[in-house]
């Protein structure tokens, strides 16, 4: 039998309506069957995230979330969980504490930790530990890789700093690139992209230039992943935090016991947004990666599940 459950829809990364990362928020739909779930999320919003709040029934979490994309079921979505946390302010579902309340929430890919700031019991700030980072060592041809960024070998390799493949989540290509002339300019042929990172097995590529839009900013990210149906993520938690390991694990920036570093990300797009990543390490080690960001409410309603 269909039922009326609540949706919310967040830009997420951004304290500014319709910029940053969109994304749906449906509370209360524990008994809708998953083929009706990735029915719903394909019809709110094919091209990226949706996150589903469920009720936890175990005691490993406080929380239980899957998320979906128009193409079916995603283990872990970072910009989801963030708008997540926004949108549940003032439903009474979560314990909130001032000012600042630890969250274990569920997914499937596992227990993360999620540090919630809260004043007068709304979310100012939503910040996530992602995974310890993972690198795969992979020999990259310089042609093939421009081919696919529709840039000049000479301009792709300008920056003089290698390529890596880090996931703080799933597995990203990051490719530095000199200026952000050359990020504007570059020219990605999807569906070559979409083979070469299967063939490899990775999710998208990243690319980044020291240079950013705005003073005070650490580097300005594009995220590609065509692999799951978005040839250009506006704004990607995960990809940040990747991108944030590179930097550390480069020596781009000097590493602390605790580095923040701001990502700007969907400049191009006009979808402006923040991604602040926090890098815990030793001098040859990293221990442990957070990215947290902000989100504000678009639209609040009912939806009449299938």
């Amino acid at each position: 039998m269909a039922k009326w459950v609540k949706a919310k829809r967040m830009s997420v990364f951004t304290s500014n309506p319709y910029t940053g990362n969109p994304a749906w928020v449906v509370i209360g739909a524990d008994d809708v069957k998953e083929d009706d779930l990735k029915l719903l999320a394909n019809d709110l919003n094919p091209l990226s995230d949706t996150a589903f709040v469920l009720t936890e029934t175990t005691h490993e979490a406080d929380i239980y979330l899957r998320f979906f994309t128009g193409s079916g079921e995603i283990n872990f979505s970072g910009h989801a969980s963030i708008a997540a946390y926004f949108a549940l302010s003032g439903e009474n579902i979560l314990n909130l504490k001032e000012p600042e309340t630890t969250i274990r929430q569920r997914t499937k890919s596992g227990i993360q930790q999620v540090e919630l700031r809260v004043k007068d019991n709304k979310v100012t700030r939503a910040t996530m530990t992602l995974t310890k980072p993972n690198y795969l060592d992979i020999e990259i041809d310089p042609v093939q890789l421009s081919r696919i960024l529709g840039i000049s070998q000479h301009d792709l390799l300008s920056a003089n700093l290698p390529f890596d493949i880090i996931s703080t989540g799933y597995y990203d290509l990051i490719v530095p690139i000199k200026s952000l002339e050359m990020m504007r300019n570059l020219k990605p042929d999807f569906t070559f992209m979409n083979n070469f990172c299967v063939r490899l097995g990775i999710h998208g590529i990243i690319a980044f230039c020291m240079e950013t839009f705005e003073p005070g900013d650490t580097v300005f990210m594009r995220h590609f992943a065509p692999v799951v149906g978005i040839n250009e993520d506006p704004i990607s938690g995960p990809a940040a935090g990747s991108t944030g390991c590179y930097l550390i694990r480069k020596n781009l920036i000097e590493p602390s016991n605790f580095s923040r570093i701001i990502v700007e990300q969907g400049y191009l797009q006009n979808r402006q947004g923040k991604v602040y990543v926090h890098v815990e390490c030793s001098r040859d080690q990293i221990f442990r990666v957070k990215v947290g960001g902000n989100a504000v409410l678009t639209f609040t309603g009912y939806i009449l599940m299938p």
